[in-house]
């Protein structure tokens, strides 16, 4: 094939000055040439399925130099591989030509690529023709890009319009409703039928102060924008809260021709903002204020007391059996329980009066104005009677008590902090006073009681904060000095100071309290994590003692959370040895058999520590489940002194062989006590001749300059007293 179609025109003309043309039609081809050449529209020739010819603004609408790199090109060749409908672009090119043919004519839209691979969309007319008997189409382009865009972005805001979950109302210049998305319907009630042509104030609640709306108005005729929250009323009657955003929209004129609101429902949000407000100042447990409450209520408070010169009163409520409740009965009932003396606390007081729960079954009751001190006596004697009263809690009846601190603006203190201070400080001056009862304070009340009451205190967030931690003294084989265990000893940094304070600072006041149970929880978990740490740092299974007092012995499930805790750090219950005094044992001999015994059955050994300086029998001592007797150290320190001492210490040792124990000295500081003590034959000691009680950090590498130390596996705890070979 040489040359274009459209130069055949050419040959047409010859052939019409031989009488093959119609004569009517006098140079048509030139015609059609120029109008082929010249359209603004980009114009195409296709025959079969290829171009075979195109005018300069198709080569200028793909921007191409010249068409020759256009001519037999298939129309797939000049689009992405697949049209918007997902069908591939050559399958579909042939289609339409095929339906062009068939119909004589065929409009789509189609998807094009430029020479710069960029895409855009054209609308293609195909035309059947015949040019010198050949059959071929006539393909006419136009851009509609622009359109396409425009169609999309109408399309895109309808879509945002109807699926929005805000809100929206399009008005006219008069504020009547032109239209509604459903999200307005389903917010407000109003179907589009029943808004469309009304006025947004359908909506109106009233709820507003006089002058709202026509601030609105006028600062949205201002400035063309305005924003808020508005209450309106749904067609339900309900009331709701909306932030809004109105807009004025303008014609080219500059004339607003509609308003368009959008609004979102934020009734949840600020009930729920609200609630968040409320439960940061009051407790979610009982509703009364909190402590971040009282303590605004109470700094207001002095500073009314100042001006009008009168008398402010703290009460701070400590229930004194609550912990009983709450551990025998579950913590629904103890919460049922604190419901109810918040209540009975309220309604002994008067409506001017503040009651505060400061966490756990602590209370502040704040009296405002106070009057003298008669008065304010007679305000905790009330409260006291009416808690002092049995409280059904569906399974049972239970009394609690309270104990009551008293402090008084401006006579013992001029600021929140101190008054609460004193009042708590009083309050346990109550608790020492027998308990159901209460205590004003005063100066007079002594050091060594504030530093009890202020020792309880950091007790009971000690083991929270983090500020116990265990040192270690190394148990020694007399035999061949080396360490076979060691024992776990606590030790409290008060306040993360550096100075340590010892067991016997602490532990009587953790028992008298109850917090021993839970500090002897902190210290077998510990000893169980160290004995874990120190196998996997390569240093064997090394056994620990660990202490542990009568009232942790007799606790609910004790034998049980003793295993748990071995099971959670991976260890065998035969590396922790339980150590309990002679004294607790006697204390109820039966159930510590008992308890003893289930220990033993599940693989930890036990120990009694102290031993002679209690009251039992060694007829009872032979049916003990023990396996390891300690002999106090005061028996020790004075073998060198007498003979009385020395055939103490041997007497228990031939018994403990005797009986099949293992028998430990403690408290051995010179080499004489071990020579003594070997001749014995006590095989075992501990005391400061071989090593003080040290952190971990400092007793690991001490046992790791030791390679030859013994194991588990080497100290047999239930054989007659020695050590394997």
């Amino acid at each position: 094939m040489t040359g274009s179609p459209v130069g055949r025109f050419e040959g047409r003309r010859r052939l019409r000055a031989r009488g093959r043309v119609r004569p009517d039609w006098p140079d048509a081809g030139d015609r059609f040439r120029r109008l082929f050449d010249h359209s603004p529209d980009p114009a195409w020739i296709i025959a079969g399925n290829r171009f075979i010819d195109c005018n300069a603004a198709a080569v200028a609408m793909l921007g191409y130099g010249d068409k020759r790199g256009l001519l037999e090109t298939h129309p797939g060749d000049l689009s992405p591989a697949f049209q918007p409908d997902g069908e591939d672009s050559r399958t579909k090119a042939e289609r339409m030509i095929a339906t062009a043919r068939r119909n004589g004519q065929h409009r789509f839209e189609w998807v094009h690529t430029r020479a710069d691979g960029s895409c855009f969309d054209a609308e293609v007319t195909l035309s059947s023709l015949s040019l010198d008997g050949r059959e071929v189409i006539y393909c006419a382009w136009r851009d509609i890009t622009t359109r396409k865009r425009d169609e999309e972005r109408l399309q895109l805001a309808r879509t945002v319009f109807d699926n929005s979950s805000e809100g929206i109302v399009v008005t006219d210049a008069d504020a009547l409703i032109l239209s509604v998305n459903p999200a307005f319907t389903e917010i407000t009630g109003y179907s589009a039928d029943e808004a469309v042509g009304r006025k947004p104030s359908i909506l109106r609640s009233d709820h507003h102060e006089p002058g709202f709306y026509a601030d609105l108005w006028r600062t949205l005729l201002e400035t063309g924008h305005w924003q808020g929250e508005v209450w309106n009323r749904r067609k339900d009657g309900s009331v709701y809260v909306q932030w809004q955003t109105i807009t004025a929209v303008r014609d080219a004129t500059g004339r607003v021709a509609s308003y368009v609101s959008v609004f979102t429902d934020i009734t949840n949000m600020r009930r729920n903002e609200d609630r968040i407000r409320h439960l940061a100042y009051h407790d979610a447990l009982t509703g009364l204020p909190n402590r971040t409450l009282l303590m605004d209520r109470l700094e207001h408070g002095i500073a009314v007391a100042r001006r009008e010169a009168h008398r402010l009163a703290v009460l701070f409520l400590d229930l004194d059996r609550f912990k009983a409740v709450n551990d025998s009965l579950g913590h629904d009932a103890g919460d049922r329980l604190l419901r109810e003396v918040a209540a009975r606390i309220v309604a002994s007081l008067r409506r001017t009066d503040t009651v505060a729960r400061m966490g756990g079954d602590e209370f502040v009751v704040l009296l405002e104005p106070a009057g003298p001190a008669d008065d304010i006596a007679r305000t905790a004697e009330a409260v006291i009677a009416a808690l002092d009263q049995p409280v059904d809690l569906g399974v049972e009846s239970v009394r609690v008590t309270t104990s009551v601190g008293i402090a008084v603006f401006p006579e013992t203190a001029e600021d929140a902090v101190s008054l609460l201070k004193q009042a708590d400080t009083a309050m346990y001056a109550a608790k020492k006073g027998g308990r159901n009862t209460y205590r004003f304070f005063a100066a007079g009340m002594t050091e060594k009681t504030l530093a009890t009451l202020r020792l309880e205190r950091d007790l009971r967030a000690a083991i929270q904060r983090g500020e116990f931690e265990l040192h270690y003294q190394p148990k020694i084989c007399f035999e061949d000095r080396r360490p076979c265990g060691a024992e776990a000893l606590v030790r409290w940094r008060r306040d993360g100071n550096d100075t340590l304070m010892y067991p016997a600072d602490f532990i009587p006041l953790a028992e008298e309290t109850g917090l021993v149970v839970a500090l002897g929880d902190w210290v077998i978990e510990e000893a169980c994590r160290q004995i874990a740490a120190w196998r996997a740092a390569g240093l064997g299974d090394i056994p620990l003692a660990v202490n542990v007092s009568a009232r942790q012995l007799f606790s609910r499930d004790f034998a049980v959370r003793v295993i748990e805790a071995t099971r959670r750090h991976g260890i065998t219950p035969a590396m922790l040895q339980i150590e309990i005094t002679e004294s607790a044992v006697m204390a109820d001999p039966d159930a510590a058999s008992a308890i003893l015994s289930e220990l033993r059955a599940l693989g930890a050994t036990v120990a009694i520590d102290d031993f002679g300086t209690g009251y039992s029998s060694l007829a009872y001592l032979t049916r003990l489940p023990v396996d390891v007797i300690k002999i106090d150290r005061s028996f020790v320190i004075g073998l060198a002194e007498g003979v009385e001492n020395a055939e103490i210490v041997a007497s228990i040792v031939a018994l403990g062989r005797a009986l099949g124990k293992i028998v430990v000295a403690e408290g051995v500081e010179n080499d004489e006590e071990v020579r003594l003590l070997t001749a014995a034959e006590c095989p075992i000691g501990q005391g400061y001749l071989f090593a003080r009680p040290m952190p971990a950090a400092e007793l690991t590498p001490w046992l790791a300059g030791r390679k030859d130390c013994r194991t588990c596996a080497d100290y047999d705890v239930r054989g007659c007293g020695g050590m394997r070979p």
